[in-house]
């Protein structure tokens, strides 16, 4: 068993696994896998709860894997409504229809964890460290960390800090998109402002 996490939990989470595993790709896996690994020392070292922590690390990307016609397909099914960002990105919806089939198809039940999920990836100010360590671990997970080295400032600021460190990731999201030319989801943009005020109080 893992060091900090219920036999119960693990259990509960390694059938999710096994579930997701017969419907979503190995190198989808795989990451997961990796974000698994790494939220878990983050949620000790920040006193999280490791068993919620590592739930919704595992169930996070269940529909990441799908295409852009079919986000929108299945937004468009559940009468969603879309914000242009999303329709011109698609991916941004991975989160939110993956927390609503993990809820209806896979029985999470945790609203914790289904919000965290919903948000990951933009964050969210209401964020508590569950989502926040799950969240870092998403972005600095090590096939991330390989392409884009920057993030290890995020990986540096975990150690004392999860807000820190996802503010740092959302302010080098706003850098990329500049450069790149992408627009950021309205959440992130809140999401930034609330941890800046928030890192400064602490």
């Amino acid at each position: 068993m893992s060091k900090g996490e219920p036999a119960a939990g693990r259990a509960a989470r390694l059938a999710l696994r096994e579930r997701m595993a017969a419907e979503i790709p190995d190198f989808m896996i795989a990451h997961i896998d990796r974000v698994v690994a790494e939220a878990e020392p983050l949620a000790r070292r920040h006193g999280a709860d490791v068993e919620r922590t590592l739930l919704a690390a595992q169930g996070h990307d269940l529909l990441r894997a799908l295409t852009d016609a079919e986000w929108l397909a299945r937004a468009e099914a559940r009468r969603l409504a879309l914000l242009p960002v999303e329709r011109a990105r698609p991916v941004l919806l991975h989160g939110p229809l993956g927390a609503l089939e993990l809820a209806e198809r896979f029985g999470v039940d945790d609203a914790l964890v289904l919000h965290a999920i919903h948000w990951h990836t933009t964050g969210d100010p209401a964020f508590g460290p569950e989502a926040w360590a799950m969240f870092v671990a998403d972005k600095i997970e090590p096939a991330k960390l390989a392409r884009r080295p920057e993030l290890q400032r995020v990986i540096d600021l975990a150690e004392e800090s999860l807000e820190a460190a996802a503010l740092a990731y959302l302010e080098l999201e706003a850098d990329r998109s500049e450069r790149e030319g992408f627009e950021l989801h309205p959440h992130a943009i809140e999401t930034r402002e609330a941890l800046v005020a928030a890192v400064q109080q602490a």
